[in-house]
């Protein structure tokens, strides 16, 4: 008797190809033909043949995104041929070489990657890219002094120099402390610029807490001026005065 019991729920509790409509058969094959929604596509109302096809669909449509090298982590590896793995992991090094060549994301650049001429043009890359922040003379807790040369070192601390004096000029015309009000989000609002960096990706606030912005949004960031009335949240600061959202990270 449990037994029966247990068949008449599975029965009843999973349509059956009878029970099911022409129209949302077709409609569930349409989806499971494009391939990119294998969560979405309800197997058990394919025909033998319509499994192939949808079989062949989403073999396609993982490939093609395995192939832009951009997205390991969206990439079924056991879904692939042993050719194409070796095209995949082929592409998946080129992205990554460019990542690491920027010199900037030294976290997401892995070297393991990179072939032993590869690698020593990355690490000139990050040496480069760290003098040029250096140099800026702002951020002197993100600069990396012991990869400086000694005319390097002596450009730097000049510039910091420069950047400490019209910090303090600056200090001496700021406007009035904003009242800070926390909303139920996590967001602290009364903050304001203090400084950005020449390409928007690092923001400094006014209590002296620095902000890396996504580089996609970077392009509004670097826009912005001193004084300009922000909203500090965990993932993102708001620039109110503009109406602006970039998502950032606190980095210090």
């Amino acid at each position: 008797m449990a037994a029966f019991m247990v068949l008449l729920g599975v029965l009843f509790s999973r349509p059956t190809m009878a029970a099911t409509s022409d129209s949302e058969r077709a409609q569930n094959l349409a989806t499971c033909l494009t391939g990119r929604y294998p969560a979405l596509c309800k197997k058990y109302l394919l025909s033998a043949d319509e499994a192939r096809m949808v079989e062949s669909a989403e073999h396609r449509e993982n490939l093609k995104t395995c192939l832009t090298g951009r997205y390991p982590s969206l990439c079924n590896r056991s879904k692939l041929t042993s050719d194409e793995a070796q095209q995949v992991l082929a592409a998946e090094k080129r992205e990554n070489l460019k990542t690491c060549l920027t010199g900037r994301y030294r976290a997401l650049c892995k070297k393991n990657l990179l072939s032993e001429a590869e690698l020593k043009q990355v690490t000139s890359a990050e040496l480069a890219e760290n003098a040029r922040f250096c140099l800026d003379g702002r951020y002197p807790s993100l600069c990396n002094k012991s990869q400086l040369t000694k005319e390097q070192l002596s450009q730097v601390q000049a510039a910091e120099s420069r950047a400490t004096t019209n910090r303090q000029q600056y200090a001496a015309r700021s406007p009035v402390p904003r009242a800070r009000r926390f909303s139920a989000s996590g967001c602290e609002s009364g903050h304001w610029v203090e400084s950005v960096s020449s390409d928007g990706e690092i923001v400094i606030l006014e209590n002296q807490s620095v902000w890396q912005v996504d580089a996609a949004d970077a392009i509004d960031s670097m826009l912005w001026l001193p004084t300009t009335d922000i909203v500090a949240c965990d993932d993102k600061l708001i620039n109110t005065d503009d109406n602006e959202t970039v998502s950032a990270t606190r980095i210090r």
